[in-house]
C-alpha cells in the first residue's frame, strides 16, 4: 500500500459537558469547572459546621422518640440569698436584679408570674380553709452551656436562684437552636444556611452532569418530596 494513500484520521472534537437543568449558553466547561470550585469551596469552609448541625439535627429528632441522651440540664448548684423587698417591685426589676448580682448579660426570657404552689386566682383552698397564695415571679436566663432560673415570693426578704449545667450534647443542641446567643451567632448561621443552599444547587447540577437522565433526577426528588410528605402527613392537625 502506497504511504501516500493513508488518509489520517480526523481529530475528534471535544464534546462540550450539557447541564439539563440551566439554558445551554451556560452548560459549557467554564460553568461546570465553576460550579465543581463553588461546591468545593463551600463544603471546605462549612465541613465542621455542618457535622455539628447534623449531629444536633440528629440528637433533636430523637429526643421523644428514642431513649438517646440527648443533653438534658442537670442542676449544679442553688443558693438562696437575702434581698430588700423594695429593691425587687416587678418582674422586670428581679430580671434587672439578677443580671447585676450574678453579672450576667443574658437578656432574661420568659418572665412568669404565677401563685405559689398551684394556687388560682385571688384565692384558695388549703386543709379546708382559703388563702391567698403569694404571687412568685420567675425569670430565666438561658446559655449554650446553661441557665440560671431565678424566683422571688413577691414581699419576701429571699431570693433562690438555682443554676443548671448542659453535657457536651447539651451544648451542641443549643448551638444548634441559638439558645442564648446574640446577633453576631444569628448571621453565622445565616451563612451557613447559604453554605447549605449552594451546595445542594450545585450538586444537583453536579450530579446532572455526571449521572445524566433528566427523568431520573425528577424520579428522585418527587419520591423523596412524596416519602417526606407520607411521613409527615398524618401527624399535622
Amino acid at each position: 500500500m502506497n504511504a501516500t494513500s493513508i488518509i489520517p484520521a480526523k481529530p475528534q472534537k471535544k464534546r462540550e459537558p450539557f447541564l439539563p437543568f440551566l439554558p445551554k449558553l451556560m452548560s459549557g466547561t467554564k460553568t461546570l469547572r465553576w460550579l465543581k470550585r463553588v461546591h468545593a469551596w463551600t463544603g471546605l469552609w462549612g465541613a465542621l459546621i455542618f457535622l455539628m448541625m447534623g449531629t444536633s439535627g440528629f440528637l433533636l429528632n430523637h429526643r421523644s422518640a428514642a431513649k438517646i441522651d440527648t443533653g438534658a440540664p442537670k442542676e449544679v448548684s442553688s443558693v438562696v440569698l437575702e434581698v430588700d423587698p423594695a429593691e425587687i417591685g416587678s418582674k422586670e426589676e428581679l430580671g434587672s436584679w439578677a443580671q447585676e448580682t450574678f453579672g450576667t448579660s443574658l437578656t432574661p426570657r420568659g418572665a412568669t408570674a404565677e401563685p405559689s404552689r398551684g394556687g388560682k386566682g385571688d384565692g384558695a383552698v388549703f386543709m379546708n380553709t382559703e388563702v391567698t397564695p403569694v404571687e412568685v415571679w420567675t425569670q430565666s436566663f438561658k446559655g449554650p452551656n446553661g441557665s440560671l432560673v431565678v424566683e422571688y415570693a413577691k414581699g419576701a426578704t429571699t431570693v433562690t436562684a438555682t443554676r443548671k449545667a448542659e453535657n457536651v450534647l447539651g451544648l451542641i443542641k443549643n448551638l444548634h437552636k441559638g439558645s442564648g446567643l446574640g446577633i453576631l451567632w444569628i448571621l453565622f448561621i445565616d451563612l451557613t444556611a447559604g453554605a447549605l443552599i449552594t451546595m445542594s444547587l450545585t450538586g444537583a447540577l453536579l450530579w446532572s452532569q455526571l449521572h445524566g437522565p433528566r427523568l431520573a433526577a425528577i424520579g428522585i426528588m418527587a419520591g423523596c418530596l412524596t416519602l417526606g410528605l407520607f411521613a409527615a402527613l398524618p401527624h399535622f392537625i
